[in-house]
């Protein structure tokens, strides 16, 4: 209890210490000590800076897309006709002779030997009738064999020499033209625009000086007036303003800068190249061949055949004999007579003939094909290209004007000095400094 007691009378004591110079933490003095400010608190020192935004036109680089027109070469085939020689294989007629045995039926007159009849006389002799054995001669009908020539056509097997077509393949070296493209590499000026930073020398205001101190800390550091020897003057004078501080400083700036720059342009240089390759074609190649050749020839032979003729013949035959009496009679006589006759007679004669066959050749035909050639050809395209371009812009720029501030009102009453005058934002003010827990709050006028 007695420790509670303690406490209420300190902090009673406390209060009415700190009652006699201030009304309490507000930081308001009494109306006795002075009715009116002397100065007011000026947030910016001797004046203020309002800050307008205005329209200005001003040029910025700005990368814009354009059309380009550019030249290119462009490899296009070039399809002509061409009239070409080329062999092609025919067939044509030749004629040839060959023999052929044909049977050839002709009239002829030739001899035959005929049985003819002729009435003869003759003398015979009446004989009695005796039979008696004697040798007679009499005619009889025989057959020998005769030989004799004929012509007989026989096949013969014999060897000839002709001529046969053949393909053969001949190589020959042909010349042809061939291209190829060489790279050059050359040097072209070309426009190329960068950012480069460029020192540049602004204009601008210093910063406000930092408040002073007064060297009082702790809880009641910032009361102004404790005591009467701590502001020796009842009444402040107002401290003039000092002007505002300008500061050139050189900053860096990028700026687009256009320049020409050499690069590498590469481009392509025809090279024309005769070379010549083998090309192997067909020719037709006559070469004398032997072969075997059967032909039909006449061969005469001897044969031999059966003829019938009269011979002679002794014979012992029983022979009646009379008495012998001379008589003349006639009889038929049968004997061989030549006789010329006109006979059909057919013979194989070699009779040589003209035919015609289907021969293989080599023919020369001109032809109209279609060769196909590369022409270089120029061509005019079109791409997109970023530029910088110069482009006249409004944009809104701040623009700062110093206000000058209010002149200060004067003192109605004394008033004490402050601790020292704060300078809270630029050039001062009438505000008195104050530290502590309750710093810029008990000192000043109402």
């Amino acid at each position: 209890m007695k420790r509670r007691l303690l406490g209420v009378a300190l902090l009673g004591t406390a209060v009415l210490f700190v009652a006699g110079e201030a009304q309490g933490f507000g930081g308001r003095k009494k109306k006795s000590d002075c009715e009116t400010p002397c100065a007011p608190a000026s947030t910016v020192g001797c004046g203020s800076y309002v800050t307008n935004y205005v329209d200005q036109k001003v040029k910025v680089n700005e990368w814009v897309t354009v059309k380009e027109e550019y030249k290119y070469w462009v490899n296009e085939p070039v399809t002509k006709k061409e009239k070409v020689t080329v062999k092609e294989a025919a067939w044509k007629d030749e004629s040839f002779k060959y023999t052929v045995n044909e049977l050839v039926t002709s009239k002829e007159k030739v001899t035959v030997k005929e049985p003819a009849w002729k009435d003869e006389s003759f003398k015979y002799t009446v004989n009695e009738l005796v039979t008696s054995k004697e040798k007679v001669t009499v005619k009889e009908a025989a057959w020998k064999d005769e030989s004799f020539k004929y012509t007989a056509n026989e096949w013969v097997t014999s060897k000839e020499k002709v001529k046969v077509a053949e393909c053969k393949a001949v190589t020959k070296d042909v010349e042809y033209t061939s291209y190829s493209y060489t790279p050059v590499v050359t040097k072209q000026k070309k426009t190329v625009c960068e950012w480069v930073c460029v020192p540049v020398t602004v204009t601008c205001a210093a910063p406000a000086p930092a408040p002073c101190e007064t060297g009082k800390v702790g809880l009641f550091g910032r009361l102004c007036g404790k005591k009467k020897s701590d502001c020796a003057p009842p009444c402040p004078t107002p401290c003039d303003a000092p002007c505002p501080q300008v500061v050139t400083k050189t900053v860096m700036q990028r700026q687009p800068v256009t320049r020409e720059v050499e690069v590498d342009v590469t481009t392509y240089n025809k090279v024309e190249k005769k070379e010549k390759k083998p090309v192997t074609t067909y020719e037709t190649v006559w070469t004398e061949k032997e072969v075997d050749v059967k032909k039909c020839v006449a061969v005469e032979k001897t044969g031999t055949r059966k003829v019938c003729h009269w011979v002679d013949v002794a014979k012992e035959v029983n022979v009646t004999k009379c008495v012998p009496v001379e008589k003349t009679g006639t009889r038929k006589v049968c004997h061989w007579v030549d006789v010329a006759k006109e006979v059909n007679v057919t013979k194989c004669v070699p009779v040589e003939k003209t035919g015609t066959r289907k021969v293989c050749h080599w023919v020369d035909v001109t032809k109209e094909v279609d060769i196909t050639t590369y022409k270089q050809v120029e061509k005019t395209g079109t791409r997109d290209v970023k530029k910088c371009v110069p482009t006249e812009k409004v944009v809104k720029v701040a623009v700062s004007t110093f206000v000058p501030a209010p002149a200060p009102a004067p003192c109605a009453s004394p008033c004490e000095t402050p601790c020292a005058p704060a300078m809270t934002a630029g050039c001062g003010s009438a505000a008195p400094a104050k530290g502590g827990l309750f710093k810029g709050k008990l000192c000043g006028c109402k």
